[in-house]
């Protein structure tokens, strides 16, 4: 499914967008963060982690999914649609788009978007107005656009068959240190699409949370790997925080900007290694199968003893 004629002929210097994600609390913000700081329009309606609200208002959807594999869902590229409208100012919906957008506000009103409920009431309709009422922030001053919301690994398959030129940055960061983390609303959410059981028992909910860290992470990677180098970026938070010297010309380069040393060296005050790494090590790994333990090292980071 292609942009609309009309926003194509309103748009038609604009490029593919630029597009964060990864499994929450992956580290996401800071790369929203060096895309702003970069020149990059990343949204009007944004919270304290940069997440794009207008996204998490249309797509963070359970609902719409019964597996992982399967025929894609119409109403995904219809989102797709009204929401690179409205990031792009060319939103003047018609009245099944209207619908679209408040039925999502209606939904995300009453149940929230995730296991605690954020989200209900005023934040979903507050979220709409913004929309309905946004004539588009993006002028030549822009280097390009994109946004960032870690849900949006979930739907890799669709922006990639929506975009000829997607540029997509995914971002990782420990598994194990990801499994002791309060954060833990995209098991919930999404856990059950890939899989993944939920316990009843909190004692069990890291090994739940590794699991889906492990399959999803497989999921996007795999998926990268098809789309390409020029079009998928894995970054490495803990490599990010660590080297950012080293780490931020590279994702400059998969970008295709050129940048003075000043500003390499400008951004790279901005990552920082948070308390969180290594948090793991305080907790007992039994718990998790030495078939997870392995696909940690798998997907590249060690595990030290405690």
């Amino acid at each position: 499914m292609k942009i609309r004629e009309s926003f194509m002929r309103k748009r038609k210097s604009l490029p593919a967008p630029v597009v964060v994600g990864g499994v929450g609390g992956s580290g996401t913000r800071v790369v929203a963060l060096l895309l702003a700081e970069l020149g990059y329009f990343m949204g009007s309606d944004l919270n304290s982690s940069n997440d794009n609200l207008w996204f998490t208002l249309l797509f963070k959807r359970p609902k719409w999914f019964g597996a992982v594999t399967g025929k894609k869902n119409d109403l995904v590229f219809k989102g797709i649609e009204i929401f690179t409208a409205a990031m792009t100012g060319s939103l003047t919906p018609l009245p099944g788009e209207l619908d679209f957008i408040m039925s999502a506000a209606a939904e995300m009103a009453d149940s929230g978007h995730d296991h605690l409920g954020a989200g209900r009431g005023g934040w979903a309709v507050k979220r709409a107005w913004n929309m309905l009422c946004s004539e588009g922030d993006i002028d030549s001053t822009y280097v390009g656009w994109g946004w960032k919301e870690p849900n949006t690994h979930i739907y890799l398959n669709y922006l990639d068959d929506h975009f000829a030129n997607l540029r997509y940055i995914y971002v990782i960061r420990h598994g194990l240190d990801m499994a002791f983390s309060d954060n833990q609303a995209q098991l919930f959410s999404w856990g059950p699409l890939f899989g993944v059981r939920i316990s009843d028992l909190p004692a069990m909910l890291p090994a739940a949370s590794l699991e889906y860290w492990i399959r999803a992470n497989k999921k996007a990677i795999d998926y990268g790997r098809d789309m390409g180098r020029e079009k998928f970026f894995l970054l490495n938070f803990e490599k990010l925080c660590a080297s950012p010297e080293s780490e931020i010309p590279k994702l400059i380069g998969f970008l295709g900007l050129s940048v003075t040393e000043s500003t390499i060296e400008r951004l790279s005050q901005l990552p920082q290694m948070p308390k969180s790494v290594g948090r793991y090590r305080g907790h007992d790994l039994k718990i998790f199968s030495r078939e997870s333990l392995d696909s940690v090292r798998e997907l590249g980071f060690e595990i030290e003893a405690a």
